[in-house]
């Protein structure tokens, strides 16, 4: 009896080892899966780096409408593949959801801005743009930060914290 008991023991024991290791092989796969997404679409991020300078430089130098919307729609566009990403991270993310969540409603924050001012009538879209540049040159700012972390497990919960708050900022 002791000799059946000691080995459903062992066997029990053996297979909740090969489960454990099995469950943490499984997390670690997808935390590297979610890395290497979050990685691949770095360029998009690249490009925002520049967007609240770029609208100053415009502005400045009267643009004219179609460049400005071009800008405007272009800009948009990398943001919606940043929230969309986020979004990815958020949902497929077990343990930091929350910071995924804010750098989500951020990036959908920015993209309404965008959309919006990108069709306006060239003067409001003008008008719009020049009562937001200081908020976009910050976002210069948190994108140059964003793009120093390669996993985004890495990003500080401070940062997106911060995105979030700052796309609050946005009037349209």
């Amino acid at each position: 009896m002791k000799k059946g008991l000691s080995f459903l023991l062992i066997t029990l024991l053996l297979a909740s080892a090969f489960s454990t290791y099995s469950w943490w092989q499984c997390k670690e796969k997808n935390k590297e899966m979610l890395k290497d997404t979050y990685t691949k679409f770095e360029i998009n991020r690249w490009e925002l780096e520049h967007i609240g300078a770029s609208f100053e430089y415009l502005l400045q130098n009267n643009a004219s409408n179609e460049v400005i919307f071009l800008y405007a729609v272009n800009y948009r566009d990398h943001v919606y593949v940043v929230k969309n990403l986020f979004e990815f991270l958020w949902s497929h993310s077990k343990d930091e959801r929350e910071k995924f969540w804010k750098l989500r409603v951020a990036m959908s924050n920015l993209e309404v801005f965008l959309n919006s001012a990108a069709f306006k009538p060239h003067e409001e879209r003008k008008m719009m743009l020049s009562e937001n540049v200081e908020t976009l040159k910050q976002f210069d700012i948190l994108f140059k930060e964003l793009n120093k972390y390669r996993d985004p497990f890495d990003i500080p919960d401070e940062l997106a914290e911060k995105a979030f708050n700052l796309s609050k900022q946005l009037k349209w």
